[in-house]
């Protein structure tokens, strides 16, 4: 259930700022808002469903299942699908990529940490895995309350996407969730699920909300989302889907309608940057294909993928996108090398000023993160502790090694340039 490794935060934006300061389950204040105040009323699980696929414009093929758990079964449940979607090896081999790009702190745990944030955060989920395709609502009361309406609203489009485009089998299992490909997956399943709960939430509050198009959600950002103790890529990961998402999922909407939606569901985006550049996806521009040619002698693959523009944005911290909006795609490779970790990326850019304009704010990048950088082979090194990161452009390529194994860097940086 590889969706659920980026949990649903659908409850976070609307009562997540509130519950940080106030005990209060936050369940509970939603359940007030939404029935004492905006006049939510009791519903059975065909209305809901029903509700969904109207206001979603796509009907359901089947009945979807709904059962219930409690915190203390959310966190039974999270567990077993830790072990069987993130067992411990696949989150060491991306605690060590993201700790080689500077992306993570020393001494995180990384599956311990997103087990903490799944269990705080899920509200409710739809499991795709093959023989359970189940919808779940985290609730201590086993009905449809107006915040597990709500909630549902959201996942029961999930199932919907699933029975129509087997959601589980639209990427290979060895790609990982930091992936840029299925972050782009990620974005179009949950913008399309958010942009759905929104027209949900628009047909319960017509008065409150007047005509239109649809409400966008309060806050809807990654920062309205307080993720305690996470790195700002973990927040990404775990956000930016619905954030972006939803925009995307909008611009196809507006394109084409629901139709479009549907049809997207089977031939999703293959980049982060179709995804945020929505004219790219409808256009089909395909991101480059790039190759690291180098293998370190003696060294064990680790993990490989792509980073690609929205987690570019990430490691530069851009707000603004504007320094990663000429991706024009990338590859990484990280190796264990007996204990030791060595990363080589390769980007390319649409352009050469392009890709001057992305060397320039990541040599900014590492100059804030690791002090002045000094030349070395036709680059720039920068280091910090027992970590080294060499920079080097080339045309519209930039390439990134970085190594806590000094002699293991400079061997890559040569080969790989």
């Amino acid at each position: 259930m590889r969706r659920a490794l980026a949990a649903c935060v659908t409850a976070a934006w609307l009562a997540g700022p509130v519950a940080a300061q106030d005990p209060t389950d936050p369940s509970e204040i939603l359940n007030a808002l939404l029935g004492s105040l905006l006049g939510f009323g009791e519903v059975t699980g065909e209305q809901l469903q029903q509700e969904v696929a109207e206001v979603g414009g796509v009907a359901f093929r089947s009945e979807v299942r709904l059962d219930y758990l409690t915190r203390e079964g959310l966190a039974t449940y999270l567990q077993e699908v830790l072990d069987s979607e993130y067992p411990p090896e696949r989150a060491a081999a991306e605690e060590r990529l993201l700790l080689a790009f500077d992306l993570l702190p020393a001494g995180t745990d990384l599956r311990a940490l997103r087990a903490r944030l799944l269990r705080e955060q899920v509200a409710g989920f739809y499991d795709e895995r093959p023989g359970r395709k189940r919808l779940y609502a985290v609730s201590a009361e086993p009905r449809l309350t107006p915040a597990n309406q709500l909630i549902l609203a959201h996942e029961l489009r999930h199932a919907l996407q699933d029975q129509y485009a087997e959601v589980a089998g639209l990427l290979p299992a060895d790609v990982g969730d930091f992936d840029d490909r299925r972050l782009a997956l990620m974005s179009l399943l949950e913008g399309d699920a958010t942009l759905v709960m929104e027209r949900f939430l628009r047909r319960r509050l017509p008065v409150a909300l007047g005509e239109g198009e649809g409400p966008e959600l309060a806050d809807l950002s990654r920062e309205a989302v307080v993720i305690p103790g996470a790195a700002p890529v973990l927040r990404d990961q775990l956000v930016q889907p619905y954030v972006v998402g939803r925009d995307f999922a909008a611009a196809v909407w507006r394109q084409g309608g629901w139709e479009a939606l549907r049809a997207a569901w089977q031939n999703p985006p293959e980049s982060t940057e179709q995804v945020l550049h929505p004219e790219k996806f409808l256009s089909r521009e395909q991101p480059l294909r790039l190759e690291v040619r180098y293998a370190p002698p003696q060294g064990r693959l680790l993990d490989e993928g792509v980073l690609g523009e929205l987690l570019t944005r990430t490691l530069l911290g851009d707000e603004t996108g504007r320094a990663a909006a000429g991706w024009g795609g990338d590859l990484y490779r990280v190796w264990d090398l007996a204990g030791r970790t060595l990363l080589v990326w390769r980007s390319a850019w649409d352009e050469p000023r392009e890709a001057a304009e992305f060397s320039a704010a990541l040599h900014a990048r590492y100059g804030r993160s690791h002090g002045a950088g000094r030349p070395f082979e036709g680059g720039m090194l920068y280091g910090r502790g027992r970590w080294s990161v060499a920079l080097a452009a080339d045309g519209e390529h930039v390439t990134l090694v970085s190594s806590d194994d000094a002699g293991a860097l400079v061997g890559a940086l040569r080969a790989a340039r």
